[in-house]
C-alpha cells in the first residue's frame, strides 16, 4: 500500500515534470539558445510514457528506503531528473537555473535525510558532490568543449544523492553513465546515424546512471 502511495504521487510529478519540459523547449527554442533538434517533448505519447516512468521509479524509492522523507527527498532527483533529460534531449542545454535550483532544495533536504536515516552520510554526500564535478570539470577541459558547461554543472546535484549512499554508489553512477553513453554512440556509428563529430547529449546518461546507482 505505500509503495502504491508513492507510485501514486510519482504519477503527478512526472505528469508534472513532462509539462514543464515541453515549455522549457519551447521557450528555449523562441530564445535561439538551443543546439539540438530533437523532438521527444512533441511525440505523441511523452506525457503518459515519462508519467509512467516516473510512477515506477517513485514506487523504486519507495521499496528502496524505508523512510518516507528519504524516499521524497529522492523523488526530487527523479522529477527533476526527468525534466532535464527531455529538455538536453531536444536542446543540448541543461539550464543551470533548473539544476541550481534543485541543488538548492536537495542540499538541505539530504542533510536532514541523513539526521534521520542512517542510510545516508553527509560527509560523502559532499564529497561525492565535490568528486563528481572535479571529474566533469577535468574531462570538460581535457574534451576542449565537447563536454559542457551543463554536465559539470549537473555533476554537483547527482553526486550529492549517489555520494549520499556512498562513494560506491558514486563510482556506479559515474561507470554506468560512460558505459551507456558509449554504447550509444557506437550504436549510432554502426547504424549509420552519427559520425565521429557527432554530439550527443550526455545529460540524460548522466541521469540514468545516477538513478541507477541510487535505486537498485
Amino acid at each position: 500500500m505505500r509503495e502504491l502511495v508513492w507510485a501514486i504521487v510519482g504519477l503527478l510529478f512526472g505528469l508534472r515534470a513532462v509539462l514543464q519540459a515541453q515549455r522549457d523547449v519551447n521557450r528555449l527554442r523562441a530564445m535561439g539558445e538551443t543546439f539540438g533538434v530533437g523532438g521527444s517533448t512533441a511525440f505523441a505519447f511523452i506525457i503518459p510514457f515519462v508519467a509512467s516512468a516516473s510512477a515506477a521509479l517513485w514506487w523504486m524509492a519507495a521499496t528502496r528506503f524505508d523512510e518516507d522523507f528519504t524516499v521524497l527527498c529522492f523523488g526530487v532527483l527523479i522529477s527533476v531528473g526527468l525534466r532535464l533529460m527531455l529538455i538536453d534531449i531536444d536542446t543540448h542545454l541543461l539550464p543551470s537555473g533548473i539544476v541550481y535550483r534543485a541543488i538548492a532544495v536537495a542540499l538541505p533536504l539530504l542533510t536532514l535525510a541523513a539526521i534521520t536515516d542512517d542510510t545516508g552520510s553527509i560527509v560523502t554526500m559532499l564529497l561525492g558532490a565535490v568528486i563528481m564535478w572535479f571529474l566533469m570539470k577535468t574531462l570538460e577541459v581535457l574534451s576542449r568543449g565537447d563536454l559542457g558547461g551543463g554536465d559539470v554543472r549537473l555533476a554537483l546535484l547527482l553526486g550529492l544523492y549517489a555520494g549520499w549512499l556512498s562513494l560506491e554508489h558514486l563510482a556506479v553512477a559515474v561507470v554506468t553513465a560512460f558505459a551507456a553513453a558509449g554504447l550509444f554512440a557506437l550504436l549510432l556509428i554502426v547504424l549509420r546515424r552519427a559520425g565521429r563529430r557527432t554530439h550527443i547529449a550526455f545529460g540524460p546518461f548522466l541521469i540514468a546512471g545516477a538513478l541507477f546507482a541510487v535505486l537498485r
